[in-house]
């Protein structure tokens, strides 16, 4: 939101660490704008890759859960939004990047659902720093663009993967074993990762995600 003379208005915005990460890979990123979902085909056309970013929390209703007291939802637009274009990168095997918030929409646009709050995930303080290790599928499109089967991450979520949607495969676990890496069956240039790579740039093997997500939209 921004202020208007006539009070708030609507802002299409999102935090610079996805830009600088995208650019950093030699990429020109752009800021999409929520549309119409009836839109999507048309932005996919004009956008060789997307990145689905982190944010609030999917609304439970969307799978089939009532809130717990600890979920603070988006705005249903976004959701609505969000939730259509994931599905249809899927769909068009659209290359696409899903980070946090943004696995956790693939999972329930394909049929999934998610855990409303796990303990001890949200560790802010250390956003750019190893918080746990993920132990990657051998021979995961992950593992293999990351080149490592044991990455360190940080960790910035209080919800995660429950039930797996339709297509959805985990190749990622954290040490307690929630999902932390996903790949889509069928789908091989969408990817979801819960931790955020964007805040760990600075280390080529996160950097990697974004890189392999332009050398598929063809940069």
């Amino acid at each position: 939101m921004g202020d208007g003379d006539d009070g708030p208005i609507d802002s299409a915005l999102t935090h610079s660490t996805y830009v600088k990460a995208a650019a950093k890979a030699g990429g020109s990123p752009v800021v999409l704008p929520q549309l119409d979902p009836a839109g999507i085909d048309d932005l996919l056309d004009a956008v060789p890759a997307v990145i689905v970013v982190g944010g609030p929390d999917v609304g439970p209703e969307r799978y089939g859960d009532e809130r717990d007291e600890r979920t603070v939802v988006a705005a249903p637009e976004r959701d609505e939004f969000d939730l259509a274009l994931a599905r249809r990168c899927v769909e068009r095997n659209h290359p696409l990047l899903a980070i946090c918030r943004g696995v956790q929409v693939l999972n329930v646009a394909l049929g999934g659902s998610l855990v409303q709050h796990v303990d001890e995930h949200m560790v802010r303080a250390r956003y750019n720093e190893s918080v746990h290790t993920v132990d990657l599928e051998p021979g995961s499109v992950v593992a293999k663009v990351m080149g490592s089967e044991r990455p360190e991450v940080n960790s910035l979520h209080h919800q995660a993967l429950d039930r797996l949607g339709d297509r959805v495969r985990a190749v990622g676990w954290s040490p307690d074993r929630l999902v932390e890496a996903v790949e889509v069956d069928g789908a091989p240039n969408v990817l979801g990762v819960q931790w955020h790579p964007e805040l760990l740039r600075h280390r080529p093997e996160h950097l990697a995600l974004f890189e392999h997500l332009l050398q598929l939209a063809g940069g």
